[in-house]
């Protein structure tokens, strides 16, 4: 009788330690499992969600006689043509990486775009960007051209681009070229001989980009 009672506490002590042993077992391979699922690597889909949340802009500056394009990365992802035009004029207004540009007049602040039935942009500008202009007329050149260069290469379907200076049309910048008519006809009319300035690649565009990241649609250098 007291062997059987001693067997039962035997079986009985082993059936538990199975039981034991089996739900550290279990606890075990759960844990392992979710610490794998967490330390998996992104999917392809996931990284593309990830890029696709930003846009990247081509801005055309100018820089020591030339253009030089850069590059500024915007998020959250720009959906519109008109937060398009928004950002790429504000990017261009804040002049190349790293330096101070006197061919971009400073404190311009950017006060609308406005888009015509007829696909012309409309840029309606502080007058700081007339007042605190300085240069020569390639200066003015590069300066209006950077403009039109950086919208037509951000923006769709645009046909041209008209300058406002404080909701009224001007009729120039800095007294070399109108400002009063479409950006893309006054460039082409008015373009300076390569002979007229020192730097022989006054009339080329750099099109080496740098890339500046910009976080929550506030753009930065």
């Amino acid at each position: 009788m007291q062997n059987a009672k001693h067997g039962r506490k035997v079986i009985l002590t082993a059936a538990l330690l199975l039981l034991f042993a089996g739900g550290l077992t279990a606890g075990y391979l759960y844990l392992s499992q979710g610490t794998k699922q967490q330390t998996q690597k992104p999917t392809a889909a996931q990284v593309e969600q990830e890029v696709q949340g930003s846009t990247v802009l081509k801005i055309y500056y100018p820089v020591n006689g030339y253009l030089q394009m850069e590059e500024r990365v915007i998020t959250p992802m720009i959906l519109t043509r008109e937060d398009a035009a928004r950002a790429t004029v504000q990017a261009y207004l804040r002049g190349p990486a790293g330096m101070l540009d006197p061919a971009i007049p400073p404190d311009v602040n950017l006060l609308g775009t406005y888009f015509s039935s007829d696909g012309v942009l409309f840029i309606d500008l502080s007058d700081a960007f007339r007042r605190n202009f300085q240069g020569d007329a390639l200066t003015e050149y590069l300066l209006l051209r950077g403009l039109y260069e950086s919208i037509l290469s951000n923006v769709s379907g645009i046909k041209d681009v008209r300058l406002l200076i404080e909701g009224k049309e001007i009729e120039t910048v800095g007294g070399h070229m109108l400002a009063n008519v479409p950006l893309g006809q006054e460039l082409i009319i008015n373009t300076p001989q390569a002979g007229a300035t020192n730097s022989p690649g006054a009339m080329g565009i750099s099109n080496s980009p740098q890339t500046t990241g910009v976080a929550n649609g506030t753009l930065g250098k």
